[in-house]
């Protein structure tokens, strides 16, 4: 009796000592799985916090779409640039653009990629470059949509696309006029005074065209090349003087008076052809549109550490209707007039071009009857040593 009771004794206290041992695994076990969640958890919340601040830190607009198509999140860039985003609103809802819900709705029914172009209106109506990323998180779908504004490429296209086709047009006028006389003077029966008047007709022609086909290379030649001329530093006011001296002969030919005033520190950055070119549209401008018998009144100045270039003539003058649009490239006021004296319709575009690209403006004034002003300003260029030279001091 005495031996089973020990037995019993014995078994019980194994028993005890296995239980003391299972739990004190156990307890090491939930431990470890307790500190093994806790560092799941800790990396997690890590994890969510760098997802956020990055989606922050973004340059373009960040939008976060939840399974149902709704704004979940909008970083700070979004928001700055829509600022009627809120959170719960569908895209539909937020920007009233059917084919961006439209695409929202498919990234996240397909889970690929979805990229496009779109025009929205903020700040303007504007083009969107946008990129839909759908991806899933515990079995549901959501997306990151990227908005990266694309107006000034947009813009550049649709203007060269306009360009290319102005182009066209303002070739073909010509050459059609040309091939019409070429063939005519085929014409033995022709007398010689027709024959003579078809001829000065197809030089003009052709001096026409030549002249346009300058202008358009010498613009493209400004817009393929970035940056200012290494090392060009030109005296506006003596490519001024000069250009008008030359264009005395044609000032005379339409009865115009030409006049000059000239100061002293007017260097610029410009090159010597770009200086004349400048200067030469415009005073051709005003030779030719201002009228006989009016005068145009050329001058060069100094104001602190800008050139001021003036042409100001006190001709017919430009309608109030067209003068947002005299540096538009092609744009006439007076298309018929302005081809019988054969200008190209690029001359302002190219000074408004010139001036802009050396930090600088070109601007025009004008009134009907009481003539029109244009006036270029570019930043003076530095002297020899980088400084730029004081402007001479008044009298």
């Amino acid at each position: 009796m005495q031996i089973t009771l020990l037995v019993l004794a014995l078994a019980a206290l194994v028993a005890a000592a296995l239980l003391a041992v299972a739990l004190r695994r156990s307890r090491a076990a939930s431990g470890a799985a307790a500190a093994r969640a806790a560092i799941a958890e800790r990396d997690a919340e890590d994890a969510e916090r760098r997802r956020r601040e990055t989606l922050q830190d973004l340059p373009f607009t960040a939008l976060r779409i939840d399974a149902g198509g709704r704004l979940a999140e909008a970083n700070l860039h979004a928001l700055e640039r829509f600022p009627f985003l809120v959170p719960g609103m569908t895209v539909l809802e937020a920007f009233s653009e059917h084919r961006f819900a439209e695409k929202v709705e498919a990234a996240l029914t397909t889970l690929e990629r979805e990229t496009f172009e779109l025009r929205l209106f903020a700040a303007g109506r504007r083009t969107y470059r946008v990129a839909i990323s759908p991806y899933e998180v515990g079995g549901q779908p959501e997306a990151l949509a990227f908005l990266t504004d694309a107006s000034e490429a947009a813009d550049y296209r649709e203007l060269r696309s306009q360009f290319v086709a102005n182009v066209s047009h303002e070739l073909r006028t010509p050459l059609t006029g040309l091939r019409g006389l070429l063939e005519a003077l085929g014409d033995p029966q022709m007398d010689p005074e027709t024959h003579g008047d078809f001829v000065r007709r197809a030089t003009s022609e052709t001096l026409r065209l030549e002249a346009l086909v300058t202008d358009i290379l010498f613009l493209s030649e400004l817009e393929s090349t970035s940056g200012l001329p290494a090392s060009s530093r030109t005296d506006l006011a003596a490519a001024a003087a000069e250009t008008v001296r030359e264009l005395s002969a044609v000032a005379a030919e339409h009865g115009a008076v030409l006049s000059v005033e000239l100061g002293d520190g007017a260097h610029v950055q410009l090159t010597e052809r770009m200086a004349r070119m400048v200067v030469r549209n415009l005073v051709e401008n005003a030779i030719k549109y201002a009228g006989p018998g009016s005068t145009t009144r050329t001058s060069v100045s100094r104001e602190d550490e800008t050139v001021v270039l003036t042409v100001a003539d006190d001709g017919t003058g430009i309608p109030e209707r067209d003068l947002p649009h005299v540096f538009e490239r092609f744009y006439r006021a007076d298309p018929s007039r302005s081809k019988r004296l054969g200008g190209t319709g690029l001359g302002l575009s190219i000074v408004k071009h010139i001036a802009e690209r050396f930090g600088g403006e070109a601007t025009a004034a004008s009134r009907e009857g009481f003539g029109t002003t244009v006036t270029v300003r570019i930043p003076a260029s530095p002297g020899p040593e980088g400084v730029v030279p004081d402007a001479p001091a008044g009298p």
